[in-house]
């Protein structure tokens, strides 16, 4: 099992989107509690992901309500961390910004995750990790030289990933401050200037010489070989770094006699071969995997990466916490919005059975289940054609096979 360092450290979070919750997951991970509030009037708060809420109490409270904000104090007071990542309008509105939290609570460690920041011309703007990477440069420099249009890193915001691992370095910094000193502090964090801040070394290129960096897809000039090749299969492909020492043996390795070869001769060649090569002289070199290829690694089940939550019926493996230390963690499938009420109310912010019922059947609180989605209409074959999916495995269980292999 692995160690949990915050066992005892208690977080409220106001959270949508994905960096908030990404932060909040890790400290989960790290044994935090961690109440997540929600809406129960917004059919959107019924929409959960698993690998972001698990482990989570699930509070579901409508802070429009004469005793919404009372109700979000109470339990305020009751927390180390406070987190949200709303516009500082909508804090203020309801009356749940620093000042009136730290009203209650001397020492809290309130965070503020927004798009801009809590000050400046645009602190009110709203901002999603697309637009962060968008606007801080990132896409412009996505792509190979010749495409028309800037790229972008697929389907995951790093923006949103990296601003959320940025909040927990900083969570855990005011944590072992407030240890010291007693005291509790504002973090105010953006995923914009987290965007920037990836960017660093070409605003400084730009800053001294006025140089803009062109776009080199998968190619880097620091390699003699540096990029994503077709490898035998459909959709397959592997990476391979070869440094200007590492050339001849990397030529020797395939038998080569002149990179201009590579290409063709990969074409021909299963990626996990060549890559088992590659490796054994000692050059970086990995197959590009998909999720099927992910969950039925080897490397990760002998580190028992995975888990399973503990109270769900059908067992899907569900990835571990992003630093890894080869020690399985029990994981609970995330509640509905409101499953936690009683739980939180009573237990944590003081209040009696009577008084949770009255804040129920005044609509201040309450519960919203997840609704299914519709069934599709289209085929599989209709998705794969428009570019929803690569493909469709009969056999989603390869994992299992792998599982029961391993040490």
């Amino acid at each position: 099992m692995l160690d949990q360092p915050l066992q005892g450290i208690r977080v409220l979070s106001m959270e949508q989107a994905a960096a908030l919750p990404f932060a909040t997951r890790h400290l989960a991970d790290l044994g935090a509690e961690v109440i997540r509030v929600q809406s129960h009037k917004r059919p959107a708060g019924a929409m959960l992901d698993g690998s972001l809420h698990r482990d989570k109490l699930m509070l579901g409270l409508d802070l429009a309500t004469p005793q919404g904000a009372e109700v979000f104090l109470k339990v305020a007071a009751a927390c180390d961390v406070v987190a949200h990542n709303f516009t500082p309008r909508v804090m203020h509105k309801y009356g749940i910004d620093y000042a009136s939290v730290k009203a209650v609570n001397e020492t809290v460690i309130y965070c503020s995750l927004t798009g801009f920041g809590s000050t400046g011309q645009w602190a009110d703007r709203p901002l999603y990790g697309p637009g962060a990477e968008a606007m801080s440069g990132h896409n412009l420099m996505i792509g190979e030289p010749q495409a028309m249009t800037p790229g972008r890193p697929g389907t995951i915001t790093y923006a949103d990933n990296i601003c959320g691992l940025n909040l927990v370095f900083a969570i855990l910094a005011a944590l072992e401050r407030r240890d010291v000193d007693n005291c509790g502090q504002h973090i105010d964090i953006s995923l914009y200037e987290t965007g920037v801040c990836q960017v660093g070394a070409a605003i400084a290129e730009y800053s001294f010489g006025g140089a803009l960096p062109q776009r080199s897809g998968n190619r880097d000039d620091n390699y003699a070989i540096h990029g994503v090749f077709e490898t035998r299969g459909q959709d397959r492909h592997i990476a391979i770094a070869v440094t200007d020492e590492q050339l001849e043996t990397f030529l020797d390795a395939l038998a080569l006699d002149s990179p201009e070869r590579l290409e063709a001769m990969l074409k021909q060649e299963l990626g996990e071969e060549i890559a088992e090569k590659l490796q054994s002289v000692g050059i970086a070199a990995s197959p590009v995997a998909d999720a099927a290829d992910v969950s039925a690694d080897a490397q990760l089940w002998s580190r028992q990466y995975f888990g399973f939550f503990d109270d769900h019926a059908e067992p899907i493996p569900q990835f571990g916490p992003a630093w890894g230390s080869g020690g399985r963690l029990d994981m609970r499938f995330p509640h509905h919005t409101g499953a936690n009420n009683s739980e939180v109310l009573g237990s944590i912010a003081g209040y009696s059975d009577a008084e949770v019922s009255e804040l129920a059947a005044s609509g201040t609180i309450g519960e919203l289940k997840p609704q299914r989605a519709p069934p599709r209409n289209t085929t599989t074959d209709e998705r794969i054609s428009r570019g929803e999916l690569s493909r469709v495995d009969a056999d989603k269980g390869r994992w299992r096979l792998v599982r029961d292999r391993v040490p």
